[in-house]
């Protein structure tokens, strides 16, 4: 991505960075739950796939990149939940194309996502193609306000939303490469 793409596409992000690479950005994000391994703080660096971006992501705020990656590639989003009932949701990320699941994790195979999913948290989960972001926080149980906040960019705290885009370009750039786009 060009300094010049990025300066208008994401204009917090790129003032905070100034004449630096975004990923030479570091934003200390706080929880007031915290993420699934138990953070309440966490550096990240825009673009930056390495431990803490994929707590962020994986284990705390997956529902925001897989919003951000729906909306550029118009992907479906897939939407891992409990197997047995109640389907509680556990994780969300998009299908390729080709199938395949993208998530803060990269591009994995439904039966990947399933084993990993019963191997790290011992779930029974299966993977469910969700069309809109409608469907997706309807299902998800995220309240109406939150979903007015989060339906229209201009709404949303921007720099949540220029955060979580910067993560969706390179993750769906990396799924370009390893052929995830094709049939």
């Amino acid at each position: 991505m060009t300094t010049t793409s990025y300066h208008s596409r994401y204009p917090q992000l790129a003032a905070m960075a100034g004449d630096r690479p975004l990923a030479d950005v570091h934003l200390d994000i706080s929880f007031e739950r915290p993420t699934y391994h138990g953070f309440r703080e966490l550096k990240v660096r825009p673009g930056v796939i390495d431990d803490a971006a994929v707590e962020l992501y994986g284990y705390s705020q997956c529902h925001l990149l897989g919003r951000a990656m729906h909306k550029r590639s118009g992907w479906p989003i897939a939407l891992v939940e409990l197997a047995e009932p109640p389907h509680r949701w556990v994780h969300v990320g998009v299908f390729t194309p080709a199938g395949r699941v993208l998530d803060i994790h990269g591009v994995r195979t439904v039966d990947q996502v399933v084993a990993d999913h019963d191997q790290e948290h011992d779930l029974q989960v299966h993977v469910r193609h969700i069309h809109t972001l409608d469907d997706l926080f309807t299902l998800i149980g995220i309240g109406e306000e939150h979903w007015q906040a989060g339906s229209d960019e201009t709404d949303t705290p921007p720099l949540a939303v220029e955060l979580a885009g910067v993560f969706a370009d390179v993750l769906l750039a990396q799924a370009e490469l390893v052929g995830a786009v094709s049939v």
